[in-house]
């Protein structure tokens, strides 16, 4: 089967990767950043949470780097007004932990007010450290996001609904 970039990127960072090592307080280590992104992205708990490098991916951007994932996630902490992020489950899989969760998020486009709660899951795997090797996020974007935006929202709503 033929990918695009990003999941051949995905696949083969995924397979060359060793598997988890066992870790503890998952959920701790996540809510650390995102149980309140505003204030949760600090330079110092994205440190805490994330290696030096690894592979992440939120549906919106790949990232491979600390300091560039700290500026990513700081800039988008400043964007919104809120995103609260509540973990609802967490499993361990024989590589990998998923974590399904509910976010609240709320933020202006073009002068509107948006609440937005969606629901996802991410994968993550440690490594010996404890720190994340592996980021993958499951979510919908169009639901949690850009349905809500002016012209490309009109856009995503009308084609969903045509479905």
């Amino acid at each position: 089967m033929k990918y695009n970039n990003r999941v051949n990127n995905y696949l083969s960072t995924s397979q060359q990767m060793p598997g988890t090592h066992l870790t503890q307080d998952i959920q701790q280590k996540f809510e650390l950043v995102f149980r309140d992104f505003k204030t949760g992205t600090t330079a110092e708990n994205i440190r805490h949470l994330y290696a030096e490098e690894f592979y992440f991916n939120d549906t919106f951007k790949t990232i491979n780097d600390i300091d560039t994932l700290i500026h990513y996630m700081q800039e988008a902490a400043n964007n919104v007004e809120s995103t609260e992020v509540e973990i609802l489950d967490v499993v361990k899989g024989e590589k990998d932990y998923y974590l399904r969760w509910s976010m609240s998020m709320k933020f202006s486009a073009k002068g509107t007010q948006v609440d937005s709660v969606s629901i996802g899951m991410t994968q993550l795997r440690f490594n010996a450290d404890g720190k994340v090797i592996l980021h993958q996020d499951y979510w919908d974007g169009a639901e949690g996001f850009y349905q809500h935006l002016p012209f490309v929202g009109f856009m995503v709503r009308k084609v969903r609904d045509s479905l």
